[in-house]
């Protein structure tokens, strides 16, 4: 009989690496997500920026995030070596970083895949939700494409 061993991931530790599906929403629709990028999917893959764009209070002021939320979203933020913007931060001085971290990410493209921080289920959840607004700008650049092609 051949015994496997499974490496075991602390409970705790796994809570951290995720965010919950309904902060994930939330966050997406947020009005920084809109300085990130326009497609959802682009959006949760992004959802570390698009947290530390945020204050605390801006956060506390979205609906539907309240004090335990928020700390939820920070303990996250933490166990992925980053923070919330700090209130005398600019938005500028925290999207200029974001350059930093994309030249990493594509360094170690050729080596392994980012690491998600959003279940692959939660992910798809949300996507669904946007699935009229994807299926909306899909129309627009096949109208665009064809507007363009009629006038060459």
């Amino acid at each position: 009989m051949e015994l496997v061993m499974i490496k075991s991931v602390p409970l705790e530790q796994h809570i951290d690496s995720y965010l919950p599906e309904r902060i994930a929403t939330i966050l997406v629709r947020s009005h920084h997500a809109g300085l990130v990028s326009k497609e959802p999917s682009t959006r949760i893959n992004y959802l570390l920026e698009i947290a530390s764009l945020h204050t605390r209070g801006e956060l506390l002021g979205q609906p539907g995030l309240g004090r335990l939320r928020l700390q939820r979203i920070e303990k996250w933020m933490e166990f992925h070596g980053r923070r919330l913007r700090r209130n005398e931060e600019s938005l500028d001085s925290v999207i200029c970083r974001f350059g930093f971290r994309q030249a990493l990410l594509e360094k170690k493209a050729s080596r392994s895949a980012p690491r998600s921080v959003i279940s692959s289920e939660d992910k798809d959840k949300i996507l669904r939700e946007f699935g009229s607004y994807a299926e909306r700008e899909d129309i627009r650049r096949v109208e665009r494409r064809i507007a363009i092609s009629h006038n060459t």
